[in-house]
């Protein structure tokens, strides 16, 4: 195992662990960054490529190398991958920016696109 799959066990426990004590906006961010560290595994270990130096966003480099990957063997999981990692960005982004409120419900769907990711 790597340490990039240990990275992420661990933000899949810290965002369970900050669901449980409330703590929702903080679960977004673990749960986004658990998927990036797969996707991240997935590029050096699966595809065989070397450390990412993107130009511009490392995120978007990495959802849109792992989405081509998927496309590769299954359009639905393509599809799956494609609008559950958009929309567990956008909660991240919400949670992380933006002055609304970040509530249970939210959290909620982190956790789930997380895991279906």
């Amino acid at each position: 195992m790597s340490h990039l799959q240990d990275k992420s066990k661990d933000l899949v426990s810290a965002a369970n662990l900050l669901h449980t004590n409330k703590l929702y906006p903080a679960v977004a961010h673990s749960a986004y960054y658990c998927c990036l560290q797969l996707m991240k595994h997935i590029w050096l270990y699966s595809l065989g490529k070397s450390e990412p130096n993107p130009k511009n966003s490392l995120h978007d480099l990495l959802i849109n190398e792992i989405g081509r990957y998927i496309l590769e063997t299954n359009q639905n999981d393509f599809r799956v991958f494609n609008n559950n990692i958009k929309q567990l960005k956008r909660l991240r982004v919400k949670a992380d920016y933006s002055d609304d409120n970040f509530d249970v419900v939210n959290s909620n769907n982190s956790l789930t696109l997380s895991k279906e990711i």
